[in-house]
């Protein structure tokens, strides 16, 4: 019971159909089952021949297909691919959405774009939510960049924020179900990769104090662009845009030589 209840209150999955014109869908097959990926543009190159791979998790209410080419479109002197997941019960992914099923479908995803990638550099995306996912994978696998936005550390975020009106015993009970893969403060001391964050100070889903626990124990090289005025979702202004135009460039000279 305490499970579906973790699994009501942090994951939002829709399946209703959108409208993806032009774009690209993988289905990837796993032990779990099966996993829809898409590309926001056609594919151009056959596996192996694009100089970057990026994969790109979504938040809570995230889907896939409306992920857009982002950060390909900064780094215009690389070829990339660009492949956004749904998880189960997103989308065309089929299965129930549960927090304990996200290990095995960040692992499914990043296997497929890591036999896409062969040795070319990957990097991986997350934003809110879609960061425990990375972090996931980062701390595990090779990562060669990380882009997180609003990184929140979950198991302790819900007892902090929400046990004080529940004697912290109905928040640490929650807590407990999410998965231990999913810590992103300790996922995030075993990271190398060097990374670029945001940090939404006015952030009303995942408060910045928190946020604040993943880039401390990041482990990788980092860069962390505040947005002093932003909510968890805002835009960034025309100079926060110049500022995360330079911290990109910084991460696209970090990416391996071969780049």
């Amino acid at each position: 019971m305490l499970a579906r209840l973790a699994n009501r209150l942090i994951l939002g999955p829709t399946c209703d159909a959108i409208d993806t014109n032009g774009k690209t869908r993988r289905l990837v097959h796993f032990a779990s089952g099966s996993l829809e990926l898409w590309s926001p543009r056609p594919c151009e190159h056959p596996p192996g021949e694009a100089q970057v791979y990026i994969l790109k998790f979504g938040g809570t209410h995230s889907r896939a297909e409306r992920a857009t080419e982002h950060p390909a479109e900064a780094w215009s002197d690389l070829t990339s691919e660009v492949w956004a997941v749904n998880p189960p019960g997103y989308g065309g992914s089929p299965g129930m959405a549960t927090l304990r099923g996200m290990a095995a479908m960040a692992d499914a995803a990043y296997a497929d774009i890591a036999s896409r990638a062969g040795d070319r550099p990957i990097v991986v995306t997350g934003n809110s939510l879609g960061a425990c996912y990375a972090l996931y994978v980062a701390a595990r696998r090779r990562v060669n960049g990380m882009i997180l936005r609003n990184p929140p550390p979950l198991r302790s975020m819900i007892v902090r924020r929400h046990g004080w009106w529940n004697g912290y015993l109905g928040a640490a009970l929650i807590a407990w179900n999410v998965p231990r893969e999913l810590d992103g403060v300790s996922n995030a001391a075993r990271c190398s990769a060097p990374a670029v964050m945001m940090a939404s100070l006015r952030d009303r889903v995942v408060p910045v104090r928190f946020q604040r626990d993943i880039h401390r124990a990041y482990a990788g090289e980092k860069q962390i662009l505040e947005l002093p005025e932003a909510d968890h979702a805002d835009p960034l202004n025309e100079k926060e845009m110049a500022q995360y135009a330079q911290m990109l460039h910084w991460l696209r000279r970090k990416l391996s030589p071969s780049c």
